[in-house]
């Protein structure tokens, strides 16, 4: 690691997002696009963002500000890789880029040196039954080999840091946590229910989240059985993209007698998840891996009481903001959840909660502490 650039010069980074196809890769994506959008428009750095095609068209903010290059190729994984390991490093040569940082997990085998690597979990590793063989053989080569090559490591949270030392051994003096950047604002202006379809006219619980299998949505749709046993009406309402136990889902519902309480509502606009964050009962979160966890800091930051997880990064982030529970214990969550329906202050009181855990989160600058990362490493 340099001694840090010069005074008053400017360090060209170039920025791998070649793995980045929009809508398709969940939270690294908010987060990538996130930390960017937040270095300072004064920094001493310039960014050229590479990017597979529609990346510009998609994220237009980020291209205004920033030059951005665009793979001749997007979808195949291999053909990609193969980019990262050929086209990208040609690329970065041309332009005299002095630093790569490749926020997808992996540094490539051939490159531009010094790299520096976002690692968002090791869920690969340590559940590696949850992904398919090829992803996770691939990974279990190249994450081992990217963080041991990679000049800092960067990573979430401190639950994934702890996972970086304790899994791969990497010195804890080459992981820096940067969470994304948080908005403390109320965000955008009240949306009635009418946006979203359904009819969502009934109380109910929010759950943005693809349908992995780690996100764990079966134990609220046995949750919600329960209550409906119980005489609590409470819909559960889950948005994101498609996912691989969609049908699964939709089968259980069915099963437990709850499929008219079920609103699987697909990807949605920001503006329509705004307005459900802030008409929902709570936001429930009971996935069993998270590094980071950005949905439970947008509800917490819109005032939606957070019911979350006792498992990963969540207990990290949420704080005294929210209520923890056993990921897979259905009764704790039926409990929960039917107390947030029938009791105001309950709800009021997980809302100001909240509020109040965001404005410690929002003290953060990661986009300045990249750039000093940046002049750091290149210097």
């Amino acid at each position: 690691m340099g001694s840090g650039a010069s005074p008053g010069s400017t360090v060209h980074v170039g920025v791998n997002l070649l793995w980045l196809r929009s809508g398709r890769v969940g939270g690294t994506e908010d987060y990538a696009v996130r930390v960017l959008s937040a270095i300072p428009l004064d920094s001493p750095v310039r960014l050229t963002l590479f990017g597979p095609p529609g990346f510009a068209e998609a994220h237009r903010a980020l291209a205004e500000r920033f030059e951005v290059v665009t793979s001749p190729v997007g979808k195949s994984r291999p053909l990609r890789v193969l980019m990262e390991n050929s086209w990208l490093a040609v690329q970065c040569r041309r332009r005299g880029i002095a630093l790569v940082h490749h926020f997808g997990g992996t540094v490539p085998w051939m490159g531009i040196r010094p790299a520096i690597v976002t690692v968002h979990d090791l869920q690969p590793l340590d559940h590696p039954k949850r992904f398919s063989l090829i992803k996770r053989l691939y990974l279990k080569t190249m994450l081992p080999r990217s963080v041991r090559g990679a000049e800092v490591v960067v990573t979430v949270s401190e639950f994934c840091r702890s996972r970086l030392v304790e899994r791969l051994g990497v010195d804890p003096e080459r992981v820096v946590v940067l969470p994304a950047p948080v908005d403390a604002s109320s965000g955008a202006s009240e949306m009635p229910l009418a946006a979203a379809e359904p009819d969502l006219s009934h109380p109910f619980v929010l759950y943005p989240a693809v349908a992995y299998p780690h996100k764990n949505h079966e134990v609220l749709l046995r949750a919600l059985a329960r209550l409906a046993a119980d005489g609590v009406d409470v819909a559960l309402v889950a948005s994101g993209g498609p996912g691989p136990r969609d049908a699964k889902l939709d089968h259980l519902a069915d099963e437990l007698g709850v499929g008219s309480k079920w609103h699987r509502l697909g990807r949605i606009p920001r503006s329509v998840l705004d307005g459900l964050f802030r008409q929902a009962v709570a936001m429930v979160f009971p996935s069993r891996y998270e590094g980071y966890g950005l949905p439970v800091v947008e509800a917490m930051a819109r005032g939606c009481p957070v019911v979350a997880a006792d498992a990963g990064a969540l207990p990290e982030v949420v704080g005294a903001g929210g209520r923890l529970l056993d990921p897979d214990d259905e009764d704790q969550w039926a409990d929960a959840i039917g107390k947030l329906v029938v009791d105001a202050d309950a709800r009021h009181e997980l809302s100001a909660a909240g509020r109040s855990r965001v404005r410690e989160l929002a003290d953060l600058d990661p986009g300045a502490e990249l750039c000093g990362l940046y002049a750091k490493v290149a210097g």
